[in-house]
């Protein structure tokens, strides 16, 4: 069952500083939007997968492949607008290309979880600080006004160790062991595309069977035909 942040402003407390309140009652309002529909999800997706092969050649097929990686709606929270979404594909993409695991929240993923909480009690102090680092982390393009970037100073200063802290325990606690790039079917073709792909198990057949995906887009083959030795690794990119 997923949640879906809503955009009322965090509750009064009388231990909730006002500057905190601000704080949080922004970034809440900045993630909370109307949810697009799932084709416009798709083509997002899409962008995100051709912009990390442009940047990793050599992982194109991998990257291919990891459209199931970077659904939205792990951990019970939907996504709820474009930039939330494409931050989060595109550090999952990012993870593949340079071979690092894809278990673990985005920073994105773990801003929106700030968010909900943020609706459920209070945040002050540590935890208000801890919500801005990852949201300058998930969002660095995305505005921000002096006001906010002053406060975070403020957070590190009085506050880093123990956002460090809190970083650690919820970085521990949103983890998803079934996000992993395995079992992986091609036809040896991306996009109805002839491609040399690692992944497919017989390329020269590939002709004769559909290709997974039906959207196009264009596709750099990998020159390696074999797959990687273990279910969640991908092989290098010697550029990278």
């Amino acid at each position: 069952m997923q949640h879906n942040v809503r955009s009322p402003q965090p509750p009064h407390h009388p231990h909730l500083h006002s500057a905190d309140t601000d704080v949080v009652a922004t970034l809440v309002a900045s993630v909370t939007a109307e949810v697009s529909g799932v084709f416009d999800m798709m083509d997002w997706a899409e962008d995100e997968i051709a912009k990390a092969t442009r940047r990793h050649p050599g992982q194109a097929d991998a990257i291919f492949h990891a459209f199931s990686l970077i659904r939205p709606g792990h951990f019970g929270l939907a996504m709820p607008s474009e930039f939330v979404y494409r931050s989060h594909a595109a550090e999952l993409l990012q993870r593949v290309a340079v071979v690092a695991g894809t278990t673990g929240a985005t920073a994105a993923e773990l801003c929106l979880v700030c968010a909900e909480a943020s609706q459920l009690a209070p945040m002050h102090g540590a935890a208000a600080g801890l919500y801005f680092r990852l949201w300058r982390t998930a969002f660095p393009d995305h505005p921000h006004t002096a006001e906010l970037a002053d406060q975070q100073v403020h957070y590190e200063k009085l506050h880093g160790s123990r956002m460090d802290e809190l970083e650690q325990v919820v970085r521990r606690k949103f983890t998803d062991p079934h996000r992993r790039l395995i079992d992986i079917e091609c036809s040896g073709t991306h996009h109805g595309e002839l491609v040399t792909c690692r992944f497919a198990a017989a390329p020269a057949e590939a002709a004769r069977r559909p290709g997974r995906r039906s959207r196009r887009r264009t596709t750099t083959p990998s020159a390696a035909a074999s797959p990687p030795e273990s279910p969640d690794t991908v092989v290098p990119d010697a550029a990278a």
